[in-house]
């Protein structure tokens, strides 16, 4: 691949956009069609997904979602932010000089410390816990991790959170509005 071809940035570009907007949404709108859930608070809680994570449950729930359909909305919406992030920070790694030299210098400086190399990735974990997905892609990228490896340790961190966060909203809802979440 060369340096600066600016059709080949753009198809990588397109092309990581297409996977993560292919996860991150057509994947909740063919399950609202084969499921028939309400689409209109299926879009609220994908796009309150994209801002404030895990932390959207609540929103789906509230708007009359069923407790495992806002799992795997937002399941879905947390895998598309990452690979698309990961695959634009990819694209522009392999597509603008800077960039790659700068990778280079990181995996070094990565491989000079052994605990880092071989423990730093279980960061992601409290990271994803506390800052989110949009810092687990770019730090996974910069430090030369696998997508697939940094993918499963962002949702081991994102999945506990996420269950923990539907069962208080199922909770709290049925003990202050009884009968608005069913059992």
């Amino acid at each position: 691949m060369e340096f600066w071809d600016r059709y080949l940035f753009l198809r990588h570009i397109a092309a990581a956009l297409a996977r993560g907007v292919s996860v991150a949404l057509v994947l909740p709108l063919l399950s609202v069609l084969l499921l028939k859930e309400p689409l209109m608070p299926t879009l609220a809680l994908i796009g309150s997904g994209f801002v404030i994570e895990f932390g959207a449950a609540p929103v789906g729930i509230a708007l009359g979602l069923s407790p495992l359909f806002v799992f795997w909305v937002l399941m879905c919406t947390e895998i598309g932010i990452f690979i698309g992030l990961f695959d634009i920070f990819d694209a522009v790694g392999h597509t603008w000089h800077p960039a790659a030299d700068f990778l280079v210098r990181t995996k070094q400086f990565i491989h000079r410390h052994s605990l880092a190399e071989r423990y730093g990735i279980l960061g992601l974990v409290p990271c994803e816990i506390l800052i989110g997905v949009y810092a687990n892609a770019p730090v996974s990228w910069v430090l030369g991790w696998p997508k697939v490896r940094s993918l499963l340790f962002t949702m081991a961190g994102y999945v506990p959170c996420l269950i923990l966060t539907i069962l208080a909203t199922n909770g709290l809802l049925t003990l202050y509005f009884p009968g608005v979440v069913h059992p």
